[in-house]
């Protein structure tokens, strides 16, 4: 099992005595401590349009923290296919694996917001038509060959992508989704799946259920990944207040962005999450406790290099220190424990 860090959104809310460029800044700070840390991932989501500047280009920070580290895969999870012309992302992304050698996992998605889809002119009732014609696109514009397409979504009359990845074929192609149709299609076409927070249980009854569309040939491959989030600290009440605030505004933002879709809008400023809900969303907890509350996953993944739990360090109005003492902690202790206890060591704690 491989260990990363992430979501990162580059969320800077507007109460927050923070700059763009500080917070980039932050989370390039935060890889490279990471990579000597021994961690192996670090993982950007992307959002549109949002008053807190969530990250709406993850090529160019991935570029940057691939610059700045030597080990270190970068992933996103997801990229939001509909938005992307496919053929430069083809380009982009072959330019970026070539630059990294191969340090790179490329997770898309469909997007679900109908104010993006109407901010870039794209039609939400095709996304998943778009996300599929997209991955066809990739693989056959990394092959080295002139090709054209001629799909519902997307055309393209002739091309050649050059340079081509580092990567023979191109980088691994993972996705993401919840319902039914996304994990038959994570299946089908990709070469992991990303899942979204949940516990482990629910996590491996997801997986089991993409695994069901993975060709038979392809199921011993077939990537794993999985978004955590929390935070670790010897004292778990130093832990809630250093990262509770964070928590809860990030929560806040998601079920906010749920009430529009549902056509309920709130105020930006009304809270909509309970603490118990953030309690029972985040792991927080001491170095133990997490690692315990982790170990299933080192125990199903023993042995596979290919799948990374990412689990979110940093959230929100957090002191930069605190955040990078936590990555000290996942990358020199935890991760140490939970690999060591798969190999039939001693438990945590």
């Amino acid at each position: 099992m491989q260990y990363g860090i992430g979501l990162y959104t580059g969320q800077v809310p507007p109460d927050e005595d923070l700059g763009f460029h500080d917070e980039y800044a932050r989370i390039i700070e935060q890889a490279t401590l990471a990579e000597e840390a021994g961690l192996d991932s670090i993982w950007l989501s992307e959002h549109h349009g949002a008053t807190d500047g969530y990250l709406p280009s993850m090529l160019p920070i991935a570029a940057a923290i691939l610059a700045a580290t030597k080990r270190l895969v970068v992933g996103t999870a997801v990229l939001l296919a509909p938005f992307h012309d496919p053929l430069r992302l083809a380009e982009d992304v072959a330019v970026l694996d070539q630059m990294s050698g191969g340090r790179f996992i490329l997770g898309m998605g469909t997007g679900w917001r109908r104010s993006e889809f109407r901010a870039f002119g794209a039609n939400m009732t095709t996304r998943g038509r778009a996300l599929e014609e997209t991955v066809q696109i990739l693989r056959r514009a990394w092959q080295g060959d002139r090709f054209g397409f001629e799909g519902k979504v997307h055309r393209i009359d002739s091309a050649i992508v050059r340079p081509e990845p580092f990567t023979p074929g191109g980088p691994p192609i993972w996705l993401g989704g919840t319902g039914p149709r996304a994990l038959e299609r994570a299946g089908r076409l990709g070469d992991g799946y990303f899942g979204v927070c949940t516990p482990f249980d629910a996590a491996m009854t997801t997986f089991s259920q993409v695994l069901e569309s993975v060709p038979e040939h392809r199921r011993v491959g077939f990537s794993f990944g999985q978004l955590r989030s929390g935070f670790v600290a010897e004292d778990p009440g130093l832990g809630w207040k250093l990262a509770g605030r964070g928590m809860t505004y990030t929560m806040d933002v998601h079920a906010r962005w749920a009430a529009e879709e549902a056509g309920n809008p709130v105020e930006a400023d009304t809270r909509l999450t309970s603490e118990d809900a953030v309690r029972q969303y985040n792991l927080i907890g001491t170095p133990d406790e997490v690692t315990a509350t982790l170990q299933p996953y080192e125990q199903r993944f023993a042995d596979r290099t290919d799948s990374h739990l990412c689990f979110r360090l940093y959230h929100p109005y957090m002191p930069q220190d605190a955040v990078l003492d936590a990555i000290r902690t996942f990358g020199r202790v935890m991760v140490p424990a939970l690999r060591t206890s798969a190999r039939g060591g001693p438990r945590p704690g």
